[in-house]
């Protein structure tokens, strides 16, 4: 072994109409930070689209609801809707030269539904207010379907406008920010919904990790240094979890592909968060000094499997080859 192991058309509505000459594009590209996890989202150019009453002057990035959202540029808070308004809760960031970013959409649920009762606390980022001062790949907030996006599916609708107002056409920014050629085909119906805002979020969302924005450590990722064939997964808590043994591993992964080589001090500067626990329903485990066999849960819960019946309930007749020895320690 290599590796040793420790939807539909959206944004009905914007907050208020424009003229299909104060929507043209300008040409215009800025360099920005991806505005959420790139490679969580879908988009395509869909600025001047026809909408409701007027044209559309954004790009709407389609992904699951709570991936985060990140300051595109170094600037200020200049707007952010509190409470809740018509078109959802929104932030705009105005960057030094006058230019402001405009995030709309941004969630309105209590994680894990669709109530519209999740309010500021978990559409922005904590202690995020007007007059607050970012910096470029900072939480700002988190995606989701709020305002008239309501009931069609979670995305952010992202704006970029000229110090005089005038928006412009973010695609091409967006397409720099993400690294140029990409499959930006929009879905014709919403897509089943990814984990949260990752490019492999399972282990997040089983620890609960909340979101933050870390240089050292990209959350969802796999590191590793050149000089240990020790292997991290990347919280979204920009801490490292640690796999106790190759069965946890490959209960979540595959293959290596995925780990990224990084260096020994960008790898130190990374607080290491805990164990990886295996994926919930993959397998079965014994404790070596114990006769009980378990199933795992969210978290690393185990639940005694009382009965062989059981075992065969949930896991089939092969169930016997679908239990790993633990030991005590972990």
């Amino acid at each position: 072994m290599k590796y040793s192991i420790l939807l539909p058309a959206l944004c009905l509505a914007l907050i208020l109409p424009v003229s299909s000459k104060a929507a043209e594009d300008t040409a215009t590209k800025r360099a920005i930070v991806f505005p959420t996890v790139a490679s969580a989202v879908t988009f395509k150019d869909d600025y001047s689209a026809p909408r409701a009453g007027h044209s559309h002057i954004g790009i709407d990035l389609i992904g699951p609801k709570m991936t985060p959202l990140y300051a595109a540029v170094d600037g200020v808070v200049s707007y952010i809707v509190i409470p809740e308004a018509s078109w959802g809760y929104q932030i705009v960031i105005k960057d030094a030269e006058g230019w402001t970013y405009h995030y709309i959409h941004i969630n309105n649920d209590t994680p894990g539904t669709n109530d519209g009762k999740g309010g500021p606390e978990n559409a922005y980022a904590p202690g995020l207010k007007k007059g607050s001062t970012v910096t470029k790949g900072q939480l700002v907030g988190w995606m989701g379907d709020s305002g008239n996006a309501e009931g069609v599916t979670s995305h952010l609708h992202f704006e970029i406008h000229q110090p005089n107002g005038t928006p412009i056409n973010p695609y091409e920014s967006l397409i720099a920010a993400k690294g140029g050629s990409v499959d930006l085909v929009a879905p014709s119906e919403p897509t089943s919904p990814l984990p949260v805002g990752t490019t492999d979020d399972g282990i997040n969302t089983d620890r609960n990790l909340i979101n933050i924005f870390s240089n050292n450590c990209l959350s969802g990722s796999l590191i590793k240094t050149a000089s240990n064939s020790a292997v991290y997964y990347c919280g979204a808590d920009g801490k490292r979890y640690a796999f106790p043994n190759d069965k946890v591993y490959f209960s979540w992964y595959k293959d290596f592909s995925s780990v990224v080589t990084i260096s020994a001090d960008k790898l130190a500067a990374v607080p290491i968060g805990g164990l990886v626990t295996y994926k919930p329903g993959s397998r079965m485990v014994k404790i070596t000094s114990m006769a009980n066999v378990y199933h795992v849960e969210k978290n690393g819960v185990l639940r005694w499997v009382t009965s062989e019946a059981m075992a065969t309930s949930m896991y089939g007749a092969d169930w016997a080859k679908k239990i790993d020895d633990l030991n005590d320690a972990f």
